[in-house]
């Protein structure tokens, strides 16, 4: 069958990507029972659903139903694409999620269209001013659509999009099987994160902390708050790129927190340690001492005192042993406070 349908790079990017095993799957069954099932969709000579079965037929001359869709634009078509993919199966919040992202550039586009509608330019001393111009039908919130698309709320639909830019892919895989609720899996993300960033704290130096909180303000707090002022600018105070920008900067607002906090407390850390470090090498050394004395005999106006003198050793020892266990546990908490471990 001659090929006269074509595949958009654009809207292609919207439909969901066969692995290796099911596009074998699904040639296989092409080849051995032919064409079956919903005809390919195509707007004029677009395929809009359909791109992989379209492709085995071509290649192995199998006939196949074609069925045309009118769409007065792309955003349209992309729209319908993504209820398609939403509501031909069961999907977890999540995976619907994953697939209403695909309609964000979209949504940005058209907010940046609106933003810059009217000729004038968002500026900081206008900008309140100038956003307000825009009729309340014509801004767009484009969480709030995308949210709409996946049907979830926009909490949620945050906490998703951000658990699957997280990197964690056992997170990631668990939360799009299922196994795990968005919120459920949100909060262990912000544990883990947490905890990694404890632990980077636990794992420098003073020298290296106070470099690093130097850093956080001398650039990072600049270029968080040139990315709060240009998405301002471009998309206005109600946009979602607004919101993740000031949440971006609260973030390192509480990591240099955290990292003062930290740097203040690393001192105190380093003074027990050397405490610590003193006492365990004075101990070493009586010790020794005691060890020689109770080898000794002792005497006092001729008599003989040495199981006496013997036992006060034992005992001076033991409750020096009892002082080192005590100091050993010692450590700083996050208040500068000293606290004796279990």
């Amino acid at each position: 069958m001659e090929e006269k349908y074509r595949i958009d790079p654009e809207l292609n990017a919207v439909l969901p990507n066969l692995s290796e095993e099911d596009y074998s799957s699904l040639e296989k069954s092409l080849l051995t029972d032919g064409y079956k099932g919903a005809p390919i969709m195509v707007w004029g000579d677009v395929i809009v659903d359909g791109h992989n079965r379209y492709e085995i037929c071509n290649k192995h001359h199998i006939p196949y139903e074609v069925k045309q869709i009118d769409f007065e634009s792309k955003e349209e078509a992309v729209r319908w694409m993504v209820r398609q993919q939403i509501g031909r199966r069961n999907l977890t919040p999540i995976q619907r999620i994953e697939i209403a992202e695909k309609y964000r550039p979209f949504y940005t586009e058209k907010a940046k269209e609106n933003m810059s509608s009217g000729g004038k330019k968002y500026s900081p001393k206008e900008g309140l001013q100038n956003s307000s111009t825009l009729s309340n039908e014509n801004k767009i919130d484009v969480r709030a659509k995308l949210a709409e698309v996946a049907n979830v709320s926009t909490d949620t639909y945050s906490k998703g999009k951000k658990i699957l830019e997280s990197g964690n892919e056992e997170l990631i895989e668990q939360t799009l099987k299922g196994e795990k609720s968005i919120n459920k899996a949100y909060n262990e993300l912000k544990a883990s994160q947490k905890k990694e960033f404890d632990k980077k704290i636990e794992g420098i130096s003073s020298s290296d902390l106070k470099s690093e909180l130097q850093d956080l303000k001398e650039n990072k707090r600049k270029e968080v708050a040139k990315k709060v002022r240009e998405s301002r600018e471009k998309y206005g105070i109600e946009s979602p790129e607004y919101d993740e920008a000031k949440a971006e900067q609260l973030n390192v607002e509480i990591q240099i927190n955290e990292l003062e906090n930290a740097s203040c407390n690393s001192d105190g850390i380093e003074r027990v340690k050397q405490i610590q470090k003193r006492y365990r090498d004075y101990l070493d050394v009586f010790q020794e001492d005691v060890n020689w004395l109770l080898s000794m005999e002792f005497y006092k106006n001729d008599e003989e005192i040495t199981s006496s003198i013997h036992s006060e050793l034992r005992n001076c020892m033991e409750r020096f042993k009892g002082v080192d266990s005590l100091i050993t546990r010692m450590t700083i908490d996050d208040l500068g406070c000293i606290v004796i471990n279990k």
